[in-house]
């Protein structure tokens, strides 16, 4: 059995399908000109990601790029520092070394400077004890030798100097034999032109020109002294001319004292 509806609800009905039909048109389809408008926005914006995206590739390269620079700075850095450190340690080493040899060295000085002093105490007594000829040889040499050996102020190469050159020449002296031609006062306003002979250090005599005196030197304590002996006018004689070249070599007796 069909029943009809009440005339409101039919009212009712059409109500809702005009409101239906409304809603419906503001959803419907968008125009050309959205749909255009729409796109071309995508478009620039998938733009704008692409050129952001390079900009990022361009600069993470470049970054990368910076941080090798970085990482080879900071590897130079590294090793000049480590170079550095072990430079240190061997000016460090060095520097211990040097020390330990200035020590040494001073060590050494004071030695020498002791053995200087003392040597030169013994040169100063020496002096009178040598023979005249050698004395005023090295008289020059003796005088560049400080009157006070301990309170002297002179560098060491200094002092060293004259002390080797009068030991040199004496040495040499010691070494050879020496004539020597000179003067002795014989008598009161008389001097005799004599020579003299040194055998180093050990034995000297003399002879006058006219061979009228002759002589032997004798070794004191307050140097050398010189004793008459006419016996030995002769052999002294014979001696230097054969020590010229004059006469003939033979053997010539001398008389020699031995301390």
């Amino acid at each position: 059995m069909h029943m009809m509806a009440p005339p409101h609800r039919k009212c009712a009905a059409f109500l809702l399908c005009g409101l239906l039909g409304g809603w419906t048109s503001l959803f419907a389809a968008p125009t050309l000109d959205e749909t255009v408008s729409t796109l071309e926005q995508w478009v620039e914006t998938e733009r704008k990601i692409t050129e952001v995206e390079n900009e990022w590739e361009a600069n993470k390269a470049s970054m990368r790029n910076l941080i090798k620079v970085y990482k080879e700075e900071i590897q130079n850095l590294e090793q000049i520092i480590e170079e550095a450190e072990e430079d240190t340690s061997a000016a460090e080493v060095r520097r211990a070394e040097l020390t330990e040899q200035n020590e040494a060295v001073k060590e050494v000085e004071k030695d020498v400077l002791a053995g200087i002093v003392a040597t030169e105490g013994q040169l100063k007594a020496l002096s009178p004890l040598l023979p005249l000829p050698l004395q005023e040889e090295l008289r020059p040499l003796f005088n560049s030798l400080p009157e006070d050996p301990e309170e002297s102020k002179l560098a060491i190469g200094q002092r060293i100097q004259p002390v080797i050159g009068i030991l040199t020449q004496v040495q040499k002296f010691n070494q050879a034999v020496t004539v020597v031609e000179g003067f002795r006062e014989f008598e009161e306003g008389r001097a005799i032109q004599t020579e003299k002979i040194f055998f180093g250090l050990g034995a000297a005599y003399y002879v006058d020109q006219a061979n009228e005196h002759a002589g032997r030197a004798v070794f004191t304590p307050e140097g050398w002294s010189w004793e008459d002996d006419t016996t030995l006018i002769q052999p002294v004689r014979d001696f230097m001319e054969i020590y010229r070249g004059t006469l003939q070599a033979r053997y010539v007796e001398l008389p020699v004292e031995v301390n």
